[in-house]
Formats: C-alpha cells, sequence, structure tokens
C-alpha cells in the first residue's frame, strides 16, 4: 500500500527554531480554541483514550476505496476481515474466520466464521457480509484500487462486465462458511483476505449511505466510528459488541489533524500525545537519553521510498534519463538527513520481503555519469520539472536535497508539496505529474505485491502511476503468479525486477527504519512490518493530566 507514515521534522538542532515553533503552537492553540462550533468528545469521565496526531486529514475510511497507511490505520480498527496479521509480524491468524481449509492446487479457499462476532450495530455478521464487501469492491462504479487482488474469483469478470449479479466463485454453503473458486491456482490468495478490501461490510449500512458511507462506517472491528471533523479531529469508541473478551482495552482513541511536525513533538513532550513520531532534529536527543530511548518502538518495514517517473512523459520516455536521475542522487546523503534511519535501496524489493535478492547492484551516485547521459538524450541544462510531494516538512528536506543533487548534473526541479489525499489523486493522472517522490509498504509478503502491483500495465490508472511498460516483465510476472514452488517463483520475479532495475521507472531511494515514540504511561503498543499498528491490545496506565484532554 501508499506508505504515508514516515519519519518526519526538519534537521538541524533541536532549538534553533524553538521561538518560532512555540509561535506555532500558540497559534494553533488559539485556532483550535477558537473553534467554538466544533463538538465535544462526549466521552465519560476517567475514559481511558490514546491521543495520536497527524499533519492530515484521513482520506477515507471507505474499506472498498482506502490504500494509504493513514486511511488503513483507522479501517483495520473498525473492520475486521477473514484473517490477519499478528500484531508484530506477518503471520496469518483467524479474525473473523475460526479455521479454513486450502486445497492442495490453491484454487479452493474455505473458511468458517465464528458465530460470535457483530457489527457495531448489533447485527450478526455472516459469510454474506464477506462477500458482498468483496464484490463492493469488484464493482467498476467504485473504482477500488484493490479490485485486481480479486479478479482470480470464478464468475468475477461476469460480474465486472455486468453480465452477472453476483460473483458466482463465491459459494455460501450456509451462513457461516465462505468458499473462494479461483480461475487458477494462487498460492498467496490468503494474504490478499487480509487487506482492508476484503472487510466484512453490512449491505443495509453501505447502500443506505451510497458515496457517503465513508462518514458513516458500521463494522465489526474493536472500534466504532463515534465522530469525524474534516481537517480536526476523527474519534474511535469501543465496539461494545467486539467478539474479543476484555478488548479492546481502549475506551477511545482521539486523532488530532491539522498538527504539524514541530508541534506534534512539542505536545508529546507535554504529554498531549501519547504516540508520535521522532523529528530528525531531536532523534541524536532521544537515542542519547536513556529514558527517552527506551520509549522508543522501531520496525524495519517492507517498504521502499522512491522517486516515481513517469515513463509516458518526456522526456523521462527516455531510458537514459531516468538512469540520469538515478546516478545523480546521493541517497547516502538522504539517510543521513533522517540520522540512518534507513538503508539505501539498490531496487524495488525491500531486504525483509521473501524473495529480495542482495547481489542487486543498483545505481552508484555517479554525477559525471548522469550529465553524459541527460547530454546523449538531448535534455539541456535549465531542464526543469515539477517534482511533486507531500506538504511534510521531512518530505520536504528530502525533496530539497534531492533538487540540490540534481542542480549539479543541469536540472532545475521545481518542488510542488500538497496534502496527502490530492498528492494519491494528481500521481493518477497519465500525463499530469512527471515527476513525484512517494514510498510503498508491503500488502502481504511476496514479490508480487511489489512487482505486479507496480509495474504491470494492468495497473496504468491504478497503482502504476510511473506508466511504466515492458512487455518480458509482463510476462515473467504472468509466468510467477501462479507458482507455489518458491525457488522457482522468486527466481523469476528477480528475473523481472533485474529488468525494471535496468528500466529505471523509480530512482530507487531507501528503504526506511520506522521509529516511534510513546509516553511511559502507553503499554502494547507495537509496530507491524507491513500494517498500521493495531490498537485493539494497547492500554493506558493511570498518570497525570489524563483528564481533561
Amino acid at each position: 500500500m501508499i506508505a504515508s507514515l514516515l519519519p518526519s521534522g526538519p534537521p538541524g538542532s533541536a532549538r534553533d527554531g524553538f521561538a518560532w515553533t512555540l509561535a506555532l503552537l500558540a497559534l494553533w492553540l488559539m485556532l483550535a480554541g477558537g473553534c467554538k462550533g466544533a463538538a465535544p468528545l462526549n466521552l465519560p469521565a476517567g475514559a481511558k483514550v490514546l491521543w495520536l496526531a497527524d499533519k492530515d486529514d484521513v482520506p477515507t475510511l471507505n474499506p472498498a476505496v482506502g490504500y494509504d497507511t493513514a486511511s488503513w490505520l483507522f479501517e483495520q480498527a473498525i473492520f475486521d476481515t477473514l484473517v490477519r496479521y499478528r500484531d508484530a509480524d506477518v503471520k496469518l491468524e483467524g479474525d473473523l474466520a475460526q479455521s479454513w481449509e486450502i486445497s492442495k492446487d490453491a484454487t479452493t479457499f474455505t473458511f468458517h466464521v465464528r458465530r460470535d462476532a457483530r457489527f457495531s450495530t448489533g447485527r450478526p455478521v455472516t459469510a454474506a457480509d464477506v462477500k458482498y464487501g468483496i464484490e463492493r469492491v469488484l464493482e467498476p462504479s467504485t473504482n477500488s484500487k484493490g479490485a485486481e487482488y480479486y479478479r482470480a474469483i470464478v464468475g468475477a469478470a461476469d460480474f465486472i462486465a455486468g453480465r452477472a449479479k453476483q460473483v458466482s466463485g463465491i459459494e455460501l454453503p450456509d451462513p457461516y462458511t465462505i468458499v473462494f473458486h479461483l480461475t487458477g491456482p494462487d498460492p498467496i490468495f490468503i494474504h490478499k483476505l487480509t487487506m482492508p478490501f476484503a472487510a466484512a461490510v453490512p449491505r443495509e449500512e453501505a447502500e443506505k449511505w451510497g458515496e457517503d458511507f465513508s462518514r458513516h462506517v458500521v463494522g465489526s472491528g474493536a472500534f466504532k466510528l463515534s465522530q469525524w471533523l474534516p481537517g480536526q479531529r476523527l474519534v474511535m469508541v469501543r465496539n461494545p459488541y467486539y467478539f474479543a473478551s476484555g478488548l479492546p482495552r481502549l475506551d477511545a482513541v482521539v486523532d488530532l489533524m491539522g498538527v504539524n511536525e514541530e508541534l506534534e513533538w512539542l505536545k508529546y513532550e507535554a504529554g498531549e500525545v501519547d504516540v508520535a513520531s521522532i523529528p530528525p532534529a531531536e532523534f541524536p536527543r532521544v537515542m542519547k537519553t536513556p529514558r527517552l530511548k527506551a520509549l522508543a518502538i522501531h520496525n524495519v518495514t517492507v517498504t521502499t521510498d522512491y522517486l516515481g517517473m513517469n515513463c509516458q512523459m518526456a522526456p523521462f520516455d527516455d531510458v537514459r534519463v531516468r538512469r540520469a536521475f538515478n546516478y545523480a542522487i546521493n541517497k547516502e546523503k538522504l539517510l543521513a538527513v533522517l540520522n540512518g534511519r534507513g538503508v539505501v535501496a539498490r531496487g524495488v524489493l525491500p531486504p525483509a520481503l521473501p524473495g529480495y535478492t542482495p547481489d542487486v547492484k543498483g545505481y552508484p551516485y555517479d554525477p559525471p555519469k548522469a550529465r553524459r547521459l541527460l547530454e546523449e538524450a538531448g535534455v539541456r541544462e535549465g531542464f526543469a520539472p515539477t517534482l511533486w510531494l507531500r506538504a511534510d516538512q521531512t518530505q520536504l528536506v528530502l525533496a530539497q536535497s534531492i533538487q540540490q543533487d540534481l542542480a549539479l548534473v543541469g536540472v532545475d526541479v521545481v518542488l510542488k508539496p500538497i496534502a496527502w489525499g490530492p498528492l494519491l489523486e494528481a500521481i493518477r493522472e497519465p500525463r499530469n505529474a512527471q515527476l513525484f517522490m512517494l514510498a510503498w509498504e508491503a500488502d502481504f509478503p511476496d514479490p508480487e505485491n511489489f512487482l505486479e502491483v507496480l509495474f504491470s500495465k494492468s495497473q496504468w490508472h491504478s497503482n502504476n502511476d510511473t506508466f511504466f511498460y515492458n512487455p518480458e516483465v509482463d510476462r515473467l510476472m504472468a509466468q510467477a503468479a501462479p507458482i507455489a514452488d518458491l525457488k522457482r517463483r522468486f527466481e523469476l520475479y528477480r528475473q523481472a525486477e533485474r529488468i525494471i532495475i535496468d528500466q529505471a521507472p523509480w530512482v530507487f531511494l531507501y528503504h526506511p527504519v520506522a521509529y516511534v515514540i510513546r509516553q511511559p504511561w502507553v503499554h502494547d503498543y507495537v509496530i507491524n512490518p507491513m500494517r498500521p499498528s493495531r490498537l485493539e491490545k494497547v492500554w493506558i496506565s493511570p498518570h497525570p493530566g489524563a483528564r481533561g484532554r
């Protein structure tokens, strides 16, 4: 999925802009206090609340539509899927499914739905709710980027084309059994059912609200949506019907929006935010202070940060230009901005992903070679492409580093920072964004989720935002997809990745190591390498100032 929860904050001395930051904080407090029309939280006295903060609003809570870490953090708290990954790793466990069977040829997947699951309205969850949720994803009018994961279900093509009113390959033998029949072997299909796209959705609520369902979502997860004030805050409260006894341990989760990186850190230090990112400026101090270091949490993510180049827009339709950009950018310098929180990317796949090969060489930093390639491609000095990026302080600093590197080879990059949601919309237009900064975090532990999703021609206008196409890459990926033998499967994907690296639709930047810091009263908060953190097991111990926040 598209990753948005990245390390944030400016480089330099932690105290250089302290007065300026305090002024911003005062302004934010004044504006927050001036929102007289904002609805009260209406939480009971003594409620155990986890307070979070973010710069941007959440793009969506509709599980058929969301495909970014900001949306998934809340979607996976509100909705349940048949299976899920454990909190701290990528081992499968049942969620709505109590048990399951997979045929030897990986074409039939049978799940037995637990009978004690309830939506937050109190209505029992049945297998039909899972089927409906997936059919919403496949419905063309939904325009879901998750549709590709379920096209191999028998009857999906007829359903998408309007020739059938339901997907025939999703069978419901009884109210608590669901069977998926696939058109061919797919050994990782079960992993595709861990994504919120495959969540159980109550038809009556989705059809009642239509396109506004995102603002009135109803799921069977540990939490339910209580309040969403755009640009201000999102509040989830305990789902009283959640099937897991004693969970969630929190009464509510409050996400404050419009809080930039500096304010988030100040609010953390003031005890007003319970879990926060660590700005690069503060990272050395945190690591050198035993009390703070003990509160820091980190995990190696299955993520690649990259600079995407639109292969259908001149001059990036010339592979020499794309290779030149790879040689021109100093990735080690980018990691220095992040205080070393990552490793240089030499290819598409991150080191923690099965199928990764360490012998990929990538593109070393070589400005003279970059300049020669640009000259060969006829790109003159003064070429000024626009680089689209999220309006985030760290992303801006990284982009400025890239801007400086490219200036050394005669390219005058123009930076265009915009909000997260509009950025995702802008890069999907085929001839809109020449350059963009983004990251991809694995949805499931297999090379298919990077290579097929991001580089196949079938993903144009969906997730292949560079509009890259190579027929040999498509052939290799199609050959690999049905193979269960991991050695053979991974070798085919390695061949495809080598071609992609050679054709360079991305500048391969780095693989981040995620760090957050918790308050001492926050317990059992963990980082999953492939998913936003789950919150149902997090608990809060008594602490000063817990009331009235």
